[in-house]
């Protein structure tokens, strides 16, 4: 990379070792050769001390633009005194990283180095939390903009020896970096698909000790430890072009110090701004996973127009499952983000009360031993642990009505764990939700205030339960007919089905 180009942007979600990368760029180019001692890097790399500009936006903080801004003079005049340069010649912050760069070519007769880390945390910190906040955002940006605007000019681009920019999103790149024709956004590029994050060849290679150890604590053989490790760490993909799949570094590292298949990614860090669009814009929460989307949704950058399906894949919370032309699919990568993601949801989008897991867990158990008889019971638990002001109101379209209970439904079996797949699409329409077992399924279908025998003959007319049918599964057909007066199940069928 660094002998092909000068300036490049890669977008990877949070915790995947973006700041690493950026730290082991600065050892390489402080000319460290005590840390790469024994590695493949010590015979191929000319050791040379350059003069290097870091810019952490972890570390510089930006709650309104003045702070920003003077948290970035503050920034700039360090580096005048850590390099023992002693003009500083103005307050304006463009003026003064220009003159740096400067001042750094002329002392060290050496091109210079800039790393950029997390860039887009003044924008992102201010996203999905109101009007107010947005305009924050926007100044953010236009100050970044006018800052970094300054490698784009010739008399500049001639003294960088090399650039790195790193970020959680690509929307903003367009705008802040829209004049620097050299910048390289290697995001999505193939070669660079297992760029950060670990390939199962990786893991198996480097940690056979963990490894080991995991099996013996979990009673597992290698190829069922691996499994259980896939189900839970893997499946980020990050190039439309390239069907390579990675682990998430930061749960995998944890898993196996600890022993335990867990949730830790989600952990580090809830993502508010994304919960508080999904509510702004009252999304259909259901409709995230598995539906098909234009891959221009990538080239959407605007902040006030922003695809929440691309923010969910350049957060993590999303990846690409499958491309079809010009067409992708997205979904969750592994039962760990499904399962805290939706956690979340229920907390934030339905103030659900914690008893609502309990209902959705025996729920799940219920179907799964067909116990059909408490199935309904369970449904009306679920609904009386969300509060009555965030139910849909009633003059509001029946289709609206309908998302929001096929959502508390969706939500409550898949983040216990449950297979809850939706929207799931058959030659004569859309499938509201089917609940997958081993052995069975169960085709279902929600209504307010319809009857159930109608959505048992809708899923019979639309061929929902066909392609469970010709995968030799048991199909049960589920119509729910929803009272949105009581807030409860007016109406529940079910049929085995064979077709």
């Amino acid at each position: 990379m660094i002998d092909e180009g000068i300036c490049y942007f890669l977008s990877r979600p949070r915790r995947f070792g973006k700041s690493l990368t950026i730290n082991t760029l600065k050892e390489l180019f402080r000319g460290n050769r005590e840390l790469f001692r024994g590695l493949w890097i010590e015979d191929r790399w000319e050791f040379k001390e350059y003069p290097i500009i870091i810019f952490d936006f972890n570390e510089i903080g930006a709650p309104d633009s003045e702070t920003l801004i003077s948290n970035l003079r503050y920034h700039l005049k360090k580096e005048f005194e850590f390099y023992g340069i002693k003009k500083v010649p103005s307050d304006d912050i463009g003026i003064l990283f220009k003159e740096l760069i400067v001042g750094l070519k002329e002392r060290f007769n050496m091109e210079v180095v800039i790393l950029i880390d997390e860039y887009d945390k003044p924008i992102l910190d201010h996203l999905g939390l109101g009007s107010k906040r947005l305009k924050i955002a926007e100044s953010n940006r236009e100050i970044l903009k006018r800052l970094f605007g300054i490698l784009k000019g010739r008399g500049i681009v001639d003294l960088l020896r090399f650039v790195f920019v790193t970020g959680v999103s690509r929307f903003t790149k367009v705008s802040i970096f829209s004049e620097w024709n050299n910048l390289q956004d290697i995001s999505m590029e193939p070669e660079y698909a297992d760029f950060l994050g670990y390939s199962e060849d990786e893991i198996i290679r480097y940690f056979p000790d963990y490894l080991e150890r995991l099996c013996k604590e979990k009673g597992l053989s290698l190829d069922e430890c691996m499994e259980r490790v896939r189900y839970w760490y893997n499946g980020y993909r990050f190039s439309v072009e390239s069907d390579i799949q990675v682990y998430n570094p930061i749960s995998l590292m944890y898993c196996l110090k600890r022993g335990e298949f867990k949730n830790y990614w989600f952990r580090t860090g809830t993502p508010t701004f994304l919960v508080s669009l999904l509510k702004e814009r009252a999304y259909h929460i259901p409709e995230l996973e598995g539906v098909e989307y234009p891959i221009s949704v990538f080239d959407a950058f605007e902040l006030e127009h922003l695809p929440v399906e691309s923010l969910l894949y350049q957060s993590g919370y999303l990846t690409i499952k499958d491309s079809v032309g010009e067409n992708i699919f997205l979904g969750y990568p592994n039962q760990e983000v499904k399962i805290s993601f939706h956690e979340v949801l229920f907390k934030y989008l339905y103030d659900a009360e914690y008893h609502v897991y309990s209902y959705g867990r025996r729920l799940g158990e219920a179907l799964r031993s067909e116990n059909l008889s408490e199935v309904k019971e369970l449904i009306n638990g679920i609904f009386s642990s969300i509060p009555y002001s965030v139910y849909p109101k009633s003059d509001e379209p029946e289709r609206i009505k309908e998302y929001y209970y096929h959502t508390i439904m969706y939500l409550s079996l898949s983040l216990l764990g449950y297979d809850a797949r939706t929207e799931l699409l058959s030659s004569r329409g859309r499938l509201d939700m089917a609940v997958i077992f081993k052995d069975r399924v169960y085709v279902l279908e929600f209504k307010v205030g319809k009857g159930a025998e109608g959505a048992i003959l809708q899923i019979k007319q639309k061929g929902y339960a066909d392609r469970f049918i010709a995968e030799g599964k048991r199909v049960i057909l589920c119509g729910i007919s929803f009272d949105e007066d009581k807030r409860e199940v007016e109406e529940l069928s079910f049929l085995p089905f064979s077709g």
